[in-house]
């Protein structure tokens, strides 16, 4: 009886969409009460699935009537889940893996597309409508801002390559934060207090505020968002003295767990954000609307939040005392015009930001391992205390204009233009006045890298409603870029020795055409199947120079190339490209109750980016080989009752590489790094109304994140975990929210990502990021 409602020449292509999500439909489904399966009346609007108005197409529609994978989020949701950043984001959405190092550190990946290698990330970020993607050799070149969520209209996740619409930099996919926008003749405002502890570290607290404010009647409003956020830290310090050499034969850690402890320093990995924004709406008649916008963010640590491996405890050892701080600045400001010809809509977005980034890594441990010292303290025969400082610094100033076709026609367009200039430069630096007596000099390394890079692109798409069912869609875009990779390095590491500086200069061109194909069919309002066809590119870069004379790392390095057959590494790389083929169905069941929307791809990764680690410790990127990807995704929401919501997601990638290449290290069937074979994540919500005004809502969640391979000096395994999270509390018709809630409730001691040293690769020491043991809390929203 279930299907009674649908037109029986439609039934054999149900059957089909509902194989892509068949037992976790089968679960919702059996959950259903039979009195809803067979009701015949209008169903209850509250009772629907909420439908998500997106503009991932850049014109507005549905997430179900959206022909491409997408995630939406609305801002609602992500405060009633306690989504509060990317991180959070990422592990609830299919599709996505990471690499991270803690706040504003995260890489974000998806569909296996993994930015280990190249100076440019594989998905895109977006603020509104102003990209944040970084190309440029820096730390900070491929992680994103993570901001705080607060005030979000909603969060758009685009996966397979966007390149059409978004260009180089989505070649994985796109993330879209948008942002609530001024509203006209309206006061609003809303204050979030949030204080929690976490296990094992301290107490977390903080604010969240936005204020709306109408300026003049119908024509000017400015809104306001603010938020200060404090978050203790669980990884703790520890100098150790003496410091345990490396044993056999510089190939493994000695015992710190045993060693003597000098100091040590509680909960080292704190973080303090600070941000605001600010939006103006200016309306002078309606069509035209004009919108400019300021974002400023700031973060502040005391350390990254990497635990040392071995022995993978809550804490890193060191042979002195050396701070590891961290400072991460951003702001943004961007002007978008939006007019309304009637016939079609003009939209010009400008932008400038400039990120910077600067931090310091303790390399005492890892300059002993690589020279074979007799120990750490000058009086040992040691160089004594070595940090290692890098500063990142990057601005970007961008345009795109396009006009997008309007009405219901048949025949539906869009065409733009975008300019991006990029300018950027890495200084990293270590300097020990105590190492002269062993090594001859005072600088052991400094290297600077200016880069800039400029590009062009053109870009459009349209569509043609070829039957009232079926509907094809074709774009492409051209691209014309300059890369200039500028390197001067200096020091006894440096590629010539101690006696003088080296330098490079590196000029990357390319121009290419991204295009787009998509057919999609829908048979009744309630099902959209679709075919897409997309080309997607990351751009090439320039490497650091690798000492090939002079010292003993020097010599060392030149006989890892050779062995390579080089004589020195590459001075740059080329861009990669993939292919992507896709197969996707959307569909409402049960009168809007339940959506299943899921999609299976197969991807063609060609010259990848690749890092290559020589024996020495150095690494540098080349194009190495091709890959082969092959997943899917399901996303399943039910609406059981009027009061229990259940969401389920699931995501397969099996990426391996489809080549061998003695460079990359890497043989035919052997898996890409950073990517989980299986994602899955689920919650239940349960809302109970106890009065006219009082709703209680409680929330369980649960995510899975599958084992995955790492690469520092060697291939890392880690160890797949869960997370389970809770929330409880009351929601007011008076305008305010009440929430206990629990995050890592099973207190998962998670490794996330293995991180390459910031000085040098060695065999004795990895660093992995950890998650956040179980913190308690209390989160209050007034809305007013």
């Amino acid at each position: 009886m279930i299907f009674d409602r649908a037109a029986t020449k439609h039934a054999s292509i149900r059957k089909i969409a509902l194989c892509a999500g068949a037992s976790t439909l089968a679960l919702a489904a059996a959950t259903l009460p039979a009195k809803h399966a067979a009701a015949q009346q209008a169903p209850d609007q509250k009772t629907k699935i909420e439908e998500v108005v997106v503009t991932a197409e850049k014109r507005s529609a549905s997430v179900q009537k959206t022909p491409i994978s997408i995630t939406a989020i609305t801002g609602k949701e992500l405060q009633a889940a306690g989504i509060t950043n990317v991180l959070n984001l990422a592990e609830q959405v299919p599709g996505i893996s990471f690499k991270t190092g803690g706040p504003g550190q995260t890489e974000l990946e998806m569909r296996g597309l993994n930015s280990a290698g190249g100076n440019s990330p594989t998905v895109g970020f977006y603020v509104d409508e102003t990209p944040i993607t970084t190309f440029a050799y820096a730390t900070s070149g491929k992680v994103v801002i993570d901001p705080d969520l607060y005030d979000l209209n909603r969060v758009e996740v685009l996966r397979g390559p966007q390149g059409t619409l978004y260009g180089g930099g989505s070649m994985g996919g796109t993330i879209r934060l948008i942002t609530n926008q001024p509203v006209l003749n309206t006061y609003q405002g809303s204050l979030e207090a949030i204080g929690s502890g976490t296990q094992g570290g301290g107490p977390n607290g903080g604010f969240n505020l936005m204020a709306n404010l109408p300026l003049v009647q119908d024509k000017a409003a400015l809104r306001i968002v603010a938020t200060d956020m404090y978050q203790s830290g669980w990884i703790d310090r520890i100098v150790l003295d003496p410091f345990p050499l490396p044993n056999n034969g510089g190939l493994t850690r000695g015992a710190v767990t045993s060693a003597p402890v000098s100091s040590q320093k509680d909960g080292v990995n704190w973080e303090h954000l600070q941000s605001a924004r600010a939006s103006l709406l200016v309306q002078p008649n309606e069509n035209l609307t004009i919108t400019p916008m300021g974002m400023f963010q700031t973060i502040n640590s005391g350390g990254q939040s990497l635990v040392d491996v071995p022995p993978a405890t809550e804490a890193h050892y060191e042979p002195f005392n050396d701070p590891e701080p961290i400072r991460d600045q951003f702001w943004l400001a961007s002007l978008n015009i939006k007019y309304d010809l009637g016939w079609a809509q003009l939209v010009s977005t400008t932008a400038h930001w400039h990120h910077f980034l600067s931090q310091v890594q303790d390399g005492s441990e890892v300059l002993q391992d690589v020279l074979a010292l007799p120990g750490y303290s000058v009086a040992d025969g040691g160089i004594g205390n070595d940090p290692w400082t890098e500063n990142d610094s990057a601005s970007q100033t961008s345009e795109e204009i396009r006009l997008a076709s309007t009405g219901d026609g048949r025949f539906q367009w869009l065409a733009g233009f975008f300019y991006d200039d990029v300018a950027s430069t890495t200084e990293q630096y270590s300097v020990d006045p105590d190492a002269v007596p062993a090594l001859g000099i005072a600088t052991l390394f400094h290297e600077l890298v200016a880069q800039t890079f400029e590009q062009k692109a053109v870009f459009g798409e349209a569509s043609y409603q070829i039957l009232p069912t079926v509907k094809f869609t074709a774009g492409l875009r051209y691209y014309d870029f300059d890369n200039t990779f500028n390197t001067t390095e200096y020091g006894f590491f440096g590629p010539y020795g101690t006696l003088q500086p080296g330098s490079s200069v590196t000029n990357e061109h390319d121009q290419g055409i991204n295009p787009k194909f998509n057919l999609s069919f829908t048979p009744d309002p309630n099902l959209t199947l679709y075919a897409t066809a997309a080309k997607g590119f990351r751009p090439g870069g320039g490497n650091e120079i690798v000492p090939t004379t002079g010292t003993e790392e020097g010599q060392a390095c030149a006989a890892s190339l050779a062995a390579l057959g080089k004589t020195s590494n590459p001075a740059g790389y080329a861009p990669d490209s993939l292919w992507n083929y896709e197969l996707g169905e959307k569909a409402r069941f049960f009168d809007g109750r339940v959506t299943v929307n899921s999609a299976v791809y197969y991807e063609d990764w060609s010259q990848i980016q690749r890092n290559v680690t020589l024996s020495c410790g150095y690494i540098y990127t080349d194009n190495a080989g091709r890959a082969n990807i092959y997943g899917g995704e399901v996303e399943v929401n039910g609406r059981v009752t009027n009061e229990l919501t259940l969401n389920a997601n699931f995501a397969y990638t099996d990426a391996t590489y489809a080549t061998t290449s003695l460079e990359a290290g890497v043989t035919k069937g052997q898996v890409l790094p950073d990517v989980p074979r299986v994602t899955t994540s689920q919650s239940v919500i349960w809302r109970h109304d106890l009065s006219d005004t009082y709703t209680l809502v409680a929330r369980a969640t649960n995510s899975y994140i599958d084992s995955r391979q790492d690469v520092t000096y060697y291939i890392d395994t880690l160890p797949a975990y869960d997370t389970v999270g809770g929330r409880v509390g009351l929601t007011s018709k008076k305008g305010w929210t009440a929430y206990f809630f629990v995050d890592n409730a099973n207190n998962s001691h998670a490794l996330l990502s293995a991180i390459n040293s910031q000085v040098l690769n060695v065999p004795t020491l990895t660093r992995d990021s950890t998650l956040r043991p179980r913190t308690f809390g209390v989160d209050l929203v007034a809305s007013f």
